[in-house]
């Protein structure tokens, strides 16, 4: 069992857990912000040898440039300890940059039949979950994966997703089927990095499901009011004093 479904298992249905303190969170528009999570996710990557060394000590690529790509960093008592990219495509050829993302690269007739499927009158909206990561030294932090998972679920409601993607390394499959996400193929590798994946989703019609499942990673309305900030690239609290 890998160390995430092992520490993670005891926090789906419902239990109450303390918040965490000095957690901070921002999101990724400035340089400064962008190179925490660059380097957060060279430090994450490497050190389990899915990368070789790059200069500078980074890992980014051509989807950080697109508008459809938005990361989070967040900080641990003002340290960089974690950080998630998300990716969003919007089935509609004539808007400009929002018709990629690496799940569709790689799994290109899955993740279409997927966006096809939508039914909802409007260009189907769907956010891949990629790069989340811990830098090495919370590795054993498993709460800060869900810290992170708290602000893709903020992130996804406010971006109106029809469904979340993730490609999912195949030991970490259980995991996210408890989180109401289902496998649709693979395993294939990845882009970038040297291990392979299973495509899974999971639609908006079971997002209050793993709200109601997992409380820790739901956002009320006063703490969406309090994350509007980080849209404009604040520094928020993750949680209240």
């Amino acid at each position: 069992m890998s160390s995430l479904k092992y520490q993670t298992t005891g926090l789906v249905r419902g239990r109450v857990l303390d918040h965490p303190k000095g957690l901070t969170a921002k999101l990724a528009l400035d340089e400064q912000t962008k190179a925490d999570a660059f380097s957060i996710r060279h430090a994450s990557y490497l050190s389990g040898g899915y990368i070789d060394p790059m200069p500078g000590g980074q890992f980014s690529d051509t989807d950080d440039l697109l508008p459809n790509s938005r990361s989070v960093v967040i900080y641990k008592h003002g340290r960089p300890a974690a950080s998630v990219r998300l990716c969003t495509l919007v089935n509609d050829p004539a808007l400009s940059g929002w018709g990629d993302i690496p799940a569709r690269r790689i799994f290109p007739e899955e993740v279409m039949a997927l966006a096809d499927g939508v039914r909802t009158g409007r260009p189907a909206k769907l956010t891949e979950i990629n790069r989340l990561v811990r830098h090495p030294d919370y590795a054993n932090d498993f709460m800060l994966v869900f810290v992170l998972y708290r602000f893709v679920s903020f992130l996804v409601i406010e971006e109106g997703a029809d469904m979340m993607l993730n490609c999912v390394r195949r030991n970490h499959t259980t995991f996210y089927k408890r989180m109401h996400f289902e496998y649709v193929a693979g395993p294939r590798r990845y882009a970038g990095v040297k291990f392979e994946t299973n495509l899974m989703f999971c639609p908006n019609a079971r997002y209050d499901r793993l709200m109601s499942d997992i409380p820790f990673v739901a956002t009320d309305a006063s703490t969406k009011q309090a994350y509007g900030s980080l849209l404009e690239g604040e520094v928020v609290k993750v949680f209240a004093d």
